[in-house]
């Protein structure tokens, strides 16, 4: 049987989907898979002519990419100072993504185009962060 996120044939892909975000940090984002999805399903005509299990399936691991993505912004955010304008800005955001996960995924397209601008949103909010983020002080 194979774990979930390795390959099971050349064309088919078993997806982790973890909304409560339990299994952590441990496991890295693919940033370049979570943009071509985004591209792609953001590309798409009100049909894009896909079975409804499959959009089923890219809105349930655009959910899992939102709820890792916006576990990193948290982290982030917590490491700026309370009063950082970056920190209330992800705040925000994070009160805004909890609120759009918490409905879950319907398997339309309209939620998972919802979905994909939330994940890239999150993105550039986790980039702001990086950029705000203090850069340690190294000895000499």
């Amino acid at each position: 049987m194979p774990t979930p996120g390795t390959p099971t044939s050349s064309t088919h892909v078993v997806v982790l989907y973890d909304p409560g975000g339990r299994l952590g940090g441990d496991i890295p984002l693919d940033r370049a898979l979570h943009e071509c999805t985004i591209k792609a399903v953001l590309g798409w005509s009100a049909d894009p002519d896909l079975r409804p299990a499959g959009v089923e399936q890219i809105a349930l691991q655009l959910t899992g990419a939102a709820h890792a993505v916006a576990a990193d912004v948290r982290h982030a955010a917590e490491q700026l100072t309370d009063g950082h304008t970056a920190r209330i800005l992800a705040c925000v955001v994070l009160a805004e993504a909890g609120h759009r996960l918490a409905a879950g995924p319907q398997g339309t397209v309209r939620c998972a185009q919802g979905y994909a601008r939330l994940v890239r949103v999150l993105y550039e909010h986790l980039d702001r962060l990086t950029e705000a983020a203090p850069r340690p002080v190294r000895a000499l």
